[in-house]
């Protein structure tokens, strides 16, 4: 037997409800009931203590978030993020002037600046929060702390223009 209730979120949360479920191919409904029994089931219903953390598959995912490399590489992907990352560095010069030489030969940066790229234009894009700009603020202090502790860094040499040999695989 299944019920049908109506709940409300506020639109930040449904559009990332809306995302999730278009990037796992089903109805935000469907992610969402999937979503609260997950969480329902990690609370002991007659003392409403929450439950030792258990192993949680991820929700079913056709393909990756958009910050994210496509599974099997993507030349158009590469592209775009390369210019959106440049983009950040120019808007934001002083967070990440240390970047290093090479980042993009290193995923886990790439990914970073990769999700403050999306970050940035969702909230350019679609946020009405004031707290979403100060979080992203916040966050990019930290990697600019973090980007400094590693020293060096490409200073303001990084230019809009092609991307370097390497960074397209084909």
């Amino acid at each position: 037997m299944s019920r049908c209730i109506h709940i409300v979120i506020p639109d930040q949360v449904a559009q990332q409800l809306k995302d999730l479920a278009y990037a796992a191919g089903e109805p935000p409904s469907t992610l969402a009931a999937r979503l609260i029994r997950n969480e329902l089931a990690d609370h002991d219903t007659a003392s409403g203590a929450v439950k030792p953390t258990r192993a949680r598959l991820p929700p079913r995912m056709s393909k990756r978030p958009g910050w994210l490399e496509p599974y099997g590489g993507d030349p158009e992907w590469r592209r775009q993020t390369w210019s959106a990352i440049v983009a950040l560095h120019a808007r934001y010069p002083r967070h990440l002037e240390h970047l290093q030489h090479g980042w993009w030969e290193d995923d886990a940066q790439t990914e970073q600046l990769s999700a403050l790229v999306a970050w940035r234009a969702e909230i350019d894009n679609h946020s009405l929060d004031p707290r979403d700009e100060l979080a992203f603020h916040g966050q990019l202090e930290h990697h600019r702390e973090t980007l400094r502790s590693q020293g060096g860094g490409v200073g303001s040499t990084l230019h809009p223009g092609p991307p370097p040999d390497g960074w397209l695989p084909y």
